[in-house]
């Protein structure tokens, strides 16, 4: 069954390090399939002795995408319960602060898959704000998705 993609939901990994491979490596290890998360955006803080300022920001891809408006077969994400079906999922690696290359590339990110989905930034949410989120308490990503879509919207000259 093919899923139309209605939100993109934005996560935090809480932890100060981490990519792409990392975090794959942690969800295998809870017998997941796969990594979770769509795109991972980095902090530099690969492990928690390397890090690389070049990679501030740097945006990785983790579970495969095919590039149509659809989330089928191995697509479906394991990010947000209820959600997975149909969304995107973006971690930024990070606790409760993040870098302004993150933010950058986040906001890039989104408005790019906003626009290729035919989304708005109201679709753009964070964890913390879907129904599985708010019953778990969760405050992931650990920033105001408010001031990201005000933040879309101006990118867009949306009004």
């Amino acid at each position: 069954m093919n899923n139309k993609i209605s939100n993109i939901i934005v996560h935090c990994s809480d932890s100060i390090f981490g990519c792409a491979r990392e975090i794959r490596n942690w969800h295998l290890q809870r017998g997941w399939r796969d990594i979770g998360y769509h795109f991972v955006i980095l902090n530099g803080q690969i492990t928690p002795d390397f890090y690389l300022y070049e990679l501030d920001g740097s945006i990785e891809c983790g579970r495969f995408l095919d590039g149509d408006s659809f989330i089928k077969d191995l697509e479906v994400g394991a990010h947000c319960l209820g959600y997975n079906r149909n969304s995107i999922g973006i971690c930024l690696i990070g606790k409760d602060s993040f870098t302004p290359r993150q933010f950058s590339s986040l906001i890039n990110i989104l408005d790019e898959m906003l626009r290729k989905y035919n989304l708005s930034p109201v679709d753009a949410i964070g964890h913390y704000e879907t129904f599985s989120g708010k019953s778990q308490g969760k405050t992931c990503p650990n920033f105001n998705m408010n001031s990201i879509r005000e933040l879309l919207k101006e990118v867009r000259n949306d009004k």
